[in-house]
């Protein structure tokens, strides 16, 4: 995977577009909204206007531990305003080499109120499947270990009711979560990075839907 992800980077940088972490002129095809950039990212790059590269720097996290010892919330993220109900969904893929890399897609209300659904190389240095929402403090749920160097990942809004689904393919989809979210006008969405443990992680966005058409039941994708 480091091999493959390497020579990834290399084509991003010849054929991407570099913009920095002030840069309002970041986008996506697939993202009919203006991007923002939240943190400051080591580099952000849109590829084609199809795919996007996240760089992270070391000790950047997204967490508000549930004990109350600590609260880090400086990950790299690049965000957008979406439509109150939407499908929003990426392939999603990761330098993993340090334990607690992440790429994610994110939801982003304000410091007390967000979710990450996680690409991770977990706490038992396994490629996994991570949701965490924040309601003032956090929670964790790994799901399942996944022998992939990437992952479908998709986040859907209806109202105030919210899912998370993972594919392996793309098409068929197996739900992770299902919950509900006082959320507001000033919700955000988008993607993230960060390696809490490591030297920092380089996260790779591909294949990326976005809709403001939503299916009558959040459970089923």
């Amino acid at each position: 995977m480091k091999i493959r992800f390497s020579f990834l980077f290399l084509i991003l940088l010849v054929s991407g577009s570099l913009v920095s972490a002030q840069s309002t002129n970041l986008k996506l095809q697939a993202i009919p909204f203006k991007l923002e950039v939240l943190n400051e990212p080591v580099a952000v790059y849109t590829v084609k206007g199809d795919s996007l590269l996240l760089s992270a720097k070391g000790k950047t996290n997204l967490f508000a531990s549930p004990s109350g010892h600590y609260n880090v919330q400086n990950a790299p993220m690049v965000l957008f305003h979406p439509d109150s109900s939407f499908v929003f969904c990426a392939k999603v893929g990761a330098d993993l080499k340090a334990v607690y890399d992440v790429a994610a897609l994110v939801f982003y209300q304000d410091s007390d109120y967000w979710g990450k659904f996680c690409f991770e190389n977990s706490v038992n240095k396994q490629t996994s499947i991570v949701s965490v929402i924040n309601r003032i403090y956090s929670d964790d749920c790994n799901s399942m270990h996944i022998d992939d160097d990437y992952a479908y990942m998709a986040i859907i809004k209806k109202g105030l009711e919210m899912s998370f689904h993972y594919s392996r393919d793309g098409k068929n989809w197996e739900m992770i979560r299902n919950f509900r979210l006082e959320t507001e006008e000033s919700l955000k969405i988008g993607f993230a990075v960060h390696g809490s443990r490591g030297d920092g992680t380089q996260g790779q966005f591909s294949n990326i839907r976005y809709s403001s058409r939503v299916p009558d039941d959040l459970r089923s994708f």
